[in-house]
């Protein structure tokens, strides 16, 4: 590490350790396990009783930023303290967006090449699209799900937490590369194992950089949004075509030097 670099860690920003962030490793760890845990438990029940994929996401987000809330109130704390929940300037809120729409291609290649070494089942395609939205209530239960309460539970338990706990240890690349993977595995579907780690290590690094989980969160939900919209316009959830590695190479091209500007603009941010 040259003086530089030095003097650049010596005016960042430290994440806050205070609050839960006194409680040692272990805790914290088996903590992000509950959660999780929690989050299974409650979409189950919540499909049990709707039928509803979406609504089942929905309860389980809702229950993690309960049981979040919980926790840092028992230590006289607050979400927006403790998990770095703050109003990030218009900069950070801008390259969040950008870096989204830039990630699109470049995980969905990723996530074309993990569809290539673990083809979907048809159930789980049969099954996905069976869920697929079709009357207003159910898509505006479907865009709170991937774009609201899906997005904040998981940025508080892959980043907000795991990262975190990765990032004290290990330091930046093998806690992003870890909590992405957990990130990854999380969602049961190794088709798009590889776009998911690939999109957790970015959220990882825009953690890292702005020491803001609003950021992270901005991006999450932009990137499933935009999914999401596309989703709505082939008129399924699922399409086995879509699974395949992207071949439009130019386009793929431009997406990854957008992603490396944007990426050197948010290593630029000035430091507070």
């Amino acid at each position: 590490m040259d003086h530089d670099d030095d003097i650049r860690n010596e005016h960042r920003p430290a994440f806050h350790q205070n609050g839960i962030w006194r409680w040692g490793t272990l805790r914290l760890a088996i903590l992000a396990l509950l959660w999780s845990a929690a989050n299974i438990v409650v979409q189950t029940i919540a499909y049990s009783y709707t039928g509803d994929m979406f609504a089942a996401v929905s309860a389980g987000g809702l229950f993690v930023l309960l049981l979040a809330t919980v926790a840092v109130k028992s230590q006289q704390g607050t979400l927006a303290r403790d998990f770095d929940l703050d109003r990030p300037p218009a900069a950070v809120v801008l390259l969040a967006l950008l870096a989204a729409l830039t990630a699109l291609l470049p995980s969905s290649f990723l996530a074309g090449l993990s569809s290539q070494l673990h083809p979907p089942t048809v159930e789980w395609v049969t099954y996905y699209n069976e869920h697929f939205p079709d009357t207003p209530l159910r898509a505006a239960v479907a865009i709170l799900a991937v774009t609201v309460f899906g997005p904040v539970a998981e940025e508080l338990v892959f980043r907000g937490l795991i990262f975190r706990l990765g990032r004290r240890h290990w330091g930046f690349l093998p806690a992003a590369l870890i909590s992405s993977l957990v990130f990854g595995l999380a969602h049961g579907e190794p088709w798009f194992l590889f776009g998911l780690i690939g999109l957790g290590v970015l959220l990882a690094y825009i953690y890292d950089r702005t020491r803001s989980l609003t950021a992270c969160i901005v991006t999450h939900s932009v990137h499933n949004a935009v999914s999401l919209a596309l989703m709505f316009k082939q008129g399924n959830i699922v399409d086995p075509e879509t699974l395949d590695v992207p071949t439009d190479w130019l386009w793929l091209g431009v997406s990854l030097c957008t992603m490396a500007v944007i990426i050197m603009l948010i290593h630029r941010l000035p430091r507070d």
